[in-house]
């Protein structure tokens, strides 16, 4: 009598410094089931499940959807899960890795996974399915220390998920995140002049719709906020003692110091200078 294959499952024993990373592999396994369903149940770690082959009927929280090969899903702490195999082929493989981390729902968020729709379809490919035999390779073998590697394969295996958002639309696409994700861009490019159209191009959505989308949700507009963050930082560079006028002027971006002093004082009503001698003065007194 041909004997089924069975549920295989590795655990790792981290290295110290692997728990205090955001991210690190807590197990990994594989599951080829016939007419059983698993769950209901839920977890304390984050596990990512491939459809290797077959279907299954993936329910979460009340709601349910059918995956197939290429499709994943992924269980998130505080839910509870069902999955069972779904169709008339014989068997349905599941291979999964999950992992522990107080970034790990932040880096997940990043390829569209999120506890309210936690599945992905046309996700991956063999390339995930090689890694993850990578993974369980070292996971067989606890005497080797693999902690590096499967550090590296760990982040590997969560690069190789399709990005694109063409056929997954969730929580994590709606308007006001992705605006949040402009906004955090601009903080962090904002002496890089970037115009309105590259921002908007950046965010892949029309100029005209970026405008107003930006203005409606933060109450004003791209550019002016770009003015407003430039002009902070400049505030900032010329409190600082030892930061002259035009050093501030070039790590603003600006290509002269005529020109940040014009738009310096437009804003303020002051010149730099003016700004300069009020606070560095008032800094020395206060000290």
């Amino acid at each position: 009598m041909h004997q089924k294959p069975s549920r295989e499952e590795y655990f790792n024993n981290p290295a110290r410094f692997e728990t205090q990373l955001g991210l690190w592999i807590f197990k990994s396994g594989i599951h080829p089931f016939f007419t059983e369903k698993v769950g209901p149940r839920s977890v304390e770690f984050y596990s990512i499940h491939f459809v290797a082959s077959g279907k299954v009927r993936f329910g979460w929280d009340g709601s349910s959807t059918t995956l197939s090969e290429g499709d994943l899903f992924c269980l998130f702490p505080g839910s509870v899960y069902t999955y069972v195999k779904d169709g008339d082929q014989p068997s349905t493989t599941i291979t999964w890795t999950a992992f522990m981390g107080e970034q790990v729902p932040s880096i997940l968020q990043h390829v569209d996974l999120c506890p309210e729709l936690p599945y992905r379809q046309h996700a991956f490919g063999e390339d995930t399915l090689a890694v993850i035999k990578d993974i369980q390779r070292l996971l067989r073998q606890p005497q080797l220390d693999s902690s590096l590697q499967l550090m590296s394969l760990g982040f590997q295996l969560i690069h190789s998920i399709d990005p694109n958002r063409d056929q997954h639309l969730s929580a994590v696409s709606s308007a006001s995140d992705w605006l949040e994700s402009v906004l955090a861009y601009m903080k962090l490019h904002c002496t890089e002049n970037l115009s309105v159209e590259e921002l908007a191009s950046w965010a892949g959505v029309h100029r005209s719709h970026f405008t107003r989308a930006f203005t409606r949700r933060y109450g004003i507009s791209p550019s002016r906020y770009m003015q407003q963050l430039i002009m902070e930082k400049a505030t900032r560079l010329l409190s600082t003692e030892g930061t002259s006028i035009t050093q501030a002027a070039l790590s603003l971006g600006y290509s002269d110091l005529f020109t940040f002093s014009r738009a310096f004082t437009r804003y303020f009503g002051m010149t730099p200078s003016a700004f300069v001698t009020a606070n560095r003065s008032s800094s020395m007194v206060s000290e």
